[in-house]
């Protein structure tokens, strides 16, 4: 079962210029379509116009006023009870050993090397090396070693001032984005190291190297946000190396099982503020965000944690209020794009390669092309540098994207759990409802540590794509529910 799939592909005559399929965990198919300017954009008006059509729907007031919410994974209006759901966790190992546990032993057995690491087919073997794998090891198990090395040497863990396992770590990553890469790895394998070097190589973008704690980072989230976000989807893939013994029905027993251990934290971190100890609340959350944030490349998905939070909030209290919480949505997406086009300038440019980076295979398929035009070395090496910042940037486009809606995805199902919960009243939960917004509002508010090396235009342009993806993954859930009550 693979639990996370993505597929690109590009029209040369539309300004949509990718198509990213996301299979996140359960096998639902969730789409972010469009440009990352233009889905921001018109995500927005696309939230607006599923208003306008399900504001209206008795069924849609009907089932929400009766405690239900949609669960469009499940296709049903369900009721919700958090005390029977953590009675059901009980006996059953925080890591789902008793369904991933066959997978990631045989992944493990399959993973290891016979002895010492030889090959007498590839030219070296530092990068297999690096992750402790044979030459001949297959990409899953690649991407397996990758995850679980860097977790074991990530400056998150080990504290910044290691710098043996900084070193690790970042040796684990190089050796990762050449590996993984089919063209790279044949180079590798004939050439080594020297064969990857900008003036031999003829594979377009070879040499690039993304930072290993951006890398790590965009794939996996972080360890440090477990209690928010669970093990992601790609990590688990990694963990069980893409395991066909794991079903579909499996992966969504594990997903539903992550939810609900989620949804359980959540409505704990909610109680401060159902007791009216609102300051204590504030002060407690506010303190998480300084923890959390600290972590590499924490601010990103602390603010995207926010936004989810805010946005279920709006919902829940827009429902709660006039009986049908979707006008909020409309209103919660318009403000806040609002605000972050006033936090700083957008930088058209950055846009625009980020556009041109989705872009990924026309730009490999006319790589070579560009590259042979060339009428000096110097101009050669220029257009190489180029064209690897493109294909870097739309490579990690991807990979934020598929954590967001990951994300994304999980959260709001977090949320409509703890806002929805029968074994409360519906005064507590209306009271959770108020307190996940302003927790969603401090943790979107989260600032930047001062030490953090990331240029200003790459969060920028990393804060619009998640809110582009996020609120396009809510849409297509809203819009879900809206079609389930016309069948």
């Amino acid at each position: 079962m693979t639990f996370a799939i993505y597929h690109v592909a590009h029209n040369n005559n539309s300004c949509l210029t990718y198509l990213c399929t996301l299979r996140i965990i359960y096998g639902a198919a969730v789409g972010v379509v469009g440009g990352v300017a233009v889905a921001v954009g018109g995500v927005v008006q696309g939230v607006t116009q599923i208003v306008r059509g399900a504001a209206a729907t008795p069924k849609a007031i009907i089932e929400p006023s009766r405690g239900k919410w949609w669960n469009d994974l499940e296709g049903k209006w369900i009721l919700t009870n958090l005390n029977e759901e953590q009675k059901s966790l009980q006996n059953i190992p925080d890591d789902d050993d008793d369904i991933l546990g066959d997978a990631r032993k045989n992944a493990e057995e399959s993973t290891k090397p016979p002895g010492s690491i030889t090959a007498s087919k590839v030219k070296e073997t530092a990068y297999y090396d690096a992750l402790e794998i044979a030459p001949g090891a297959e990409p899953s198990k690649i991407k397996r070693q990758y995850y679980l090395l860097a977790r074991k040497y990530h400056p998150d863990r080990v504290g910044k001032d290691d710098t043996v396992s900084a070193d690790k770590f970042k040796d684990v990553a190089e050796a990762y984005q050449v590996l993984s890469d089919p063209q790279l790895r044949k180079k590798y394998d004939v050439e080594g190291k020297d064969g990857l070097s900008p003036d031999k190589t003829d594979v377009a973008g070879g040499p690039a190297q993304v930072a290993p704690a951006m890398l790590f980072a965009f794939l996996f989230g972080s360890d440090k946000f477990g209690d928010y976000i669970g093990r992601l989807a790609m990590a688990t893939s990694a963990l069980v190396a893409d395991s066909p013994d794991v079903s579909a029905k499996d992966a969504r027993t594990v997903q539903r099982r992550r939810v609900a251990r989620l949804a359980i934290k959540l409505a704990e971190r909610l109680v401060m503020w159902t007791e009216e100890d609102y300051d204590v609340a504030k002060a407690v959350w506010a303190s998480a965000v300084m923890d959390l944030g600290g972590a590499s490349y924490g601010t990103e998905l602390v603010r995207l944690i926010g936004k989810v939070y805010s946005l279920s909030a709006y919902q829940f209290l827009g429902a709660t209020d006039s009986g049908v919480g979707m006008p909020s949505i409309a209103k919660w997406a318009k403000g806040h794009y609002a605000h972050m086009q006033r936090s700083g300038d957008a930088s058209k440019a950055k846009r625009d390669g980020l556009v041109a980076g989705m872009k990924m295979m026309t730009t490999k398929q006319n790589a070579e092309r560009e590259l042979a035009e060339a009428k000096t070395d110097e101009e050669r090496k220029e257009k190489q540098a180029a064209m690897e910042d493109v294909q870097v940037t739309g490579m990690l486009n991807i990979m934020w994207t598929t954590t967001v809606v990951d994300i994304t995805t999980t959260l709001h199902e977090v949320a409509q759990l703890v806002l929805h919960d029968q074994s409360v009243s519906k005064d507590v939960r209306k009271r959770r409802g108020y307190g996940l917004k302003h927790l969603g509002e401090i943790f979107m508010a989260c600032s930047t540590p001062m030490e953090s090396d990331q240029p200003e235009d790459a969060k920028k342009l990393y804060e619009e794509a998640a809110f582009a993806a996020m609120l396009e993954t809510i849409r297509r859930k809203e819009e879900a529910a809206r079609s389930s009550l016309v069948h």
